[in-house]
């Protein structure tokens, strides 16, 4: 069947454009309003260090925007960390974390002393390039004022690196069912994160970013290879090399998962092509210089947590796959505040079969490569984790988090899609229908777990349905812009994207995405 020919449309200058250029264009918006937007509802509905560690890291934010990039590492918090010089209008101690049942009422507000201390962040060794970027209106604001830019700046550098994700999936291949696999590989703790200071969060987005770039330029042989995919490559793959201590560990993961086995001549064509030299260049700089800092700052170091006695390696691993990894997957989805609020199982039956609609398919479908790469995504990160944790469990404890493996682990349900919208020869019709279901049930959910989470910061949440309010409007505390704004905000960025789960996988979106595949292969 012949995809119809899309007209011109004439700009107000008089000149014309494509109709596929400027539907993308206005993808890549769409996803990043919508994904911004829902952050945007988590900052302005959270009390101060509301995500874990949060005050670490505001200290850390804040001491890089006074120019203490490399802080001298010392046993400041916990035999980790370092210390930093800081307003002590964002020193706050916290009255309700790990007790679910208690509001963020009792804590007090930041704000009202700029006198500067000297204190003790276990973030301090860190990697000081995403601080730099969030940390300067807290330094010049230390108050709610700094704290909320500087969250919306992180919630934008993330928006953006989800978008590009998006715009990648639709405009990049073919294969529209791909898009369902970026509506379920952001799950909301990621967006928690995101709406936080916290350099997980972008991380997450990084590698998500980073895999739905790879995922056309090794896979799909009907793509040319781009110098737009290879720029995204190479900044989202520095990003996730140099935010934290695993990060080359998991950039090294990821591009073996995506490279082996490769297509012969999909390298070769690599191998011509200019720009990917530049991105393998860009990668090998940042890996090292985030290796570097790591070796240098003892940036790996762990706080020592509660250690079980007389622990060994195999007791430790038999614990891990036993006790810790239906935690880890749990935590995956969300475990949103200081992991102490747990929402009712439903919502996350609801994220897995989601999951599930998309990896069984994909490995009943897939060719044996398609179906290694999935494995080793999942294998991956649980196996780092897993193994890291046993082999430091008798200094440190158990002090791993489903969190830490989403940069890589979010390649399954990327991958899943692509594989199940390639290899299943579904129809456009029945594509768009399918990404649409998962929007439908992941979408709500992800403003439920904000809902779900203001409950607990206003008002707590009890062990009982009588105990537990369903009220995310009521409550002894409300966030300074007010429990509406931030509800109406996360709900407004929800519609936005459904509105770019149904516009980049109607018929006008299949249409412009025929035509800029012809006109990138003629040129």
């Amino acid at each position: 069947m012949n995809t119809p020919s899309v007209p011109p449309t004439k700009r107000s200058d008089g000149s014309f454009t494509r109709p596929g250029r400027l539907l993308f264009r206005r993808t890549w918006w769409t996803a990043f309003i919508g994904f911004f937007l829902v952050c945007a509802g988590w900052v302005l509905a959270s009390p101060y260090d509301a995500s874990p560690d949060e005050r670490e890291h505001i200290i850390r934010a804040v001491g890089v925007a006074r120019g203490e990039f490399a802080p001298k590492p010392e046993a400041a918090g916990g035999g980790t960390g370092a210390f930093q010089h800081v307003p002590a209008s964002i020193v706050r101690d916290q009255c309700w974390w790990f007790d679910a049942s208690k509001s963020a009422a009792c804590a007090q507000p930041p704000g009202g002393d700029r006198t500067i201390e000297r204190v003790a962040t276990r973030a301090g060794r860190y990697n000081p390039v995403y601080y730099a970027l969030v940390g300067w209106p807290m330094a010049i604001w230390p108050n709610w004022l700094g704290l909320t830019l500087g969250r919306l700046i992180s919630a934008a550098l993330v928006s953006a690196l989800l978008a590009s994700a998006a715009h990648a999936l639709v405009a990049w291949t073919r294969h529209r069912l791909a898009a369902a696999g970026l509506l379920v590989a952001v799950t909301p703790i990621t967006l928690h994160l995101s709406g936080s200071i916290n350099p997980n969060g972008f991380e997450i987005a990084a590698g998500v970013a980073l895999i739905a770039a790879l995922i056309p330029t090794m896979l799909d042989p009907e793509q040319p290879v781009r110098r737009a995919a290879l720029v995204q490559i190479g900044i989202a793959g520095s990003v996730v090399m140099t935010l934290r201590a695993l990060g080359p560990v998991w950039c090294v993961a990821i591009l073996g998962i995506m490279l082996i086995p490769a297509k012969r001549e999909r390298l070769k064509q690599l191998l011509r092509f200019r720009p990917a030299w530049w991105a393998a260049a860009a990668l090998a700089v940042s890996g090292a210089a985030g290796a570097l800092w790591t070796v240098a700052m003892k940036a790996s170091e762990m706080m020592a947590v509660q250690v079980p006695p007389g622990i060994t390696v195999p007791k430790a691993i038999r614990h891990e796959v036993i006790v810790r990894w239906p935690e880890y997957f749990i935590e995956l989805v969300g475990v949103p505040s200081w992991l102490d609020t747990h929402l009712p199982g439903t919502a996350y039956y609801l994220w897995f079969m989601a999951i599930g609609c998309l990896v069984l398919p994909a490995l009943a479908f897939g060719a044996w490569s398609d179906r290694w790469r999935l494995f080793a995504f999942f294998l991956a990160p649980f196996a780092v984790i897993t193994l890291s944790d046993a082999l430091a469990a008798h200094k440190v404890g158990f002090a791993g988090q489903g969190r830490y493996m989403l940069p890589v682990a979010v390649g399954v349900p990327l991958l899943a899609a692509f594989v199940l919208g390639q290899r299943s020869k579904l129809d456009a019709a029945r594509s768009a229908s399918l990404v649409r279901t998962v929007a439908l049930v992941v979408l709500p959910l992800q403003l439920a777990f904000l809902g779900y989470t203001m409950i607990r910061w206003q008002a707590g949440v009890g062990t009982s349905v009588d105990h537990t309010p369903l009220n995310p409007l009521s409550g002894t505390w409300h966030p300074p812009a007010g429990s509406a704004t931030a509800l109406l905000t996360g709900a407004a960025g929800c519609v936005v994207l459904g509105i770019w789960a149904w516009t980049s996988t109607g018929r006008r979106a299949e249409a412009a995405g025929q035509e800029r595949l012809a006109a990138v292969s003629a040129s």
